[in-house]
């Protein structure tokens, strides 16, 4: 089935299982759902459908943004996959998250020598970069503090992935290029600071033989991520292990049928790093994903049933007005 961005998107009532993206499609990035969507996400799991958040956030992130909002009661029926799918945990009938993850790439792939000399790159980068480190925050206060400073940038270790958040500069002019005295290439049209952090963390990772992977993410972000980890991952081994689907009340028959489930996102273009498609990519072709961002159907991945919202509001606003729409379709 071939993308389409100018249908009128109708909630699909035949979905029990959602796949969701958090950042800019749940809530914006580094603060907590709006009351409004925790609200509409405890509708859907009061009518016992199940949620699957899939993000390049740590566990930690999704709880005090999402699911401590969440009455405990309805936490059952909520899947977190943290860092780009590198573990995928669970709840208890509680609410309570689950003592051990079903799964974690990074406590398998890694020794802890090999996880400190990853943490010494990282350290590497920053120097080599000249880069000024910030804790996380919202968007607004980190661009009040650094102006349009681009080596500025926010930094968290996440465990298995560590994110750098270049917010001032992944759209970068011919004239800030130059005042950088860094070498960076043009890449469709902008001078994207993240192209060389990339190439040179991947030349200190092959160096040291790290099981790791530096991408370009999001709007602005480079994550690095334990290697052969991504949102398909998390998304394949969800599908494809009856103890987890059970979990949170499905089976295998259940998603099965590709009317069955459906994915939201924002990030979905091939061009830039959408790692959204990724989800879209482990599933069936004709499962819908309904992207909420203003994107180019034509930088789609051909052939996925990729439809772009067309209402009033994008983004975690556009994702509220389709949950709000469904209760009067």
């Amino acid at each position: 089935m071939e993308s389409k961005a100018n249908s009128v998107i109708k909630w699909n009532k035949n979905a029990k299982l959602i796949i969701s993206d958090v950042d800019e499609t749940i809530a914006d990035l580094y603060v907590p759902a709006e009351p409004a969507m925790v609200e509409e996400l405890s509708a859907l799991l009061q009518e016992g459908k199940s949620l699957f958040f899939v993000t390049g956030q740590s566990i930690k992130s999704l709880q005090w943004r999402i699911v401590y909002q969440i009455p405990k009661e309805l936490r059952k029926g909520i899947l977190l996959g943290h860092c780009s799918g590198a573990e995928v945990w669970g709840h208890d009938n509680e609410g309570n998250l689950k003592d051990q993850p079903f799964y974690s790439v990074y406590e398998t792939a890694m020794t802890q020598e090999q996880k400190d000399k990853w943490r010494d790159i990282i350290k590497q980068l920053v120097s080599e970069f000249q880069l000024e480190v910030y804790d996380t925050m919202p968007v607004d206060e980190f661009k009040m503090k650094t102006g349009d400073n681009p080596r500025a940038v926010m930094l968290e270790d996440r465990g298995p992935q560590i994110t750098f958040e270049v917010v001032n500069g992944y759209d970068l002019t011919p004239e800030q290029t130059a005042q950088l005295e860094t070498e960076i290439p043009e890449s469709n049209g902008a001078y994207d600071l993240r192209i060389p952090i990339v190439e040179r963390a991947q030349q200190l990772l092959d160096e040291a033989e790290l099981p790791v992977t530096p991408r370009i993410a999001g709007v602005f972000a480079v994550d690095l991520a334990v290697k052969g980890v991504s949102k398909t991952t998390s998304v394949r081994h969800v599908l494809g292990d009856e103890k987890v689907l059970s979990s949170i009340g499905l089976t295998k028959n259940d998603v099965e049928n590709p009317q069955h489930i459906e994915v939201w996102g924002d990030k979905f273009s091939t061009v830039r790093g959408g790692t959204d498609r990724h989800i879209s990519e482990a599933l069936p072709k004709s499962v819908r994903s309904v992207d909420f961002r203003e994107e180019n159907p034509e930088e789609f991945e051909p052939g996925y049933n990729i439809v772009v919202w067309q209402g009033k509001k994008h983004l975690h606003q556009g994702l509220l007005e389709y949950l709000k729409a469904r209760h009067h379709s």
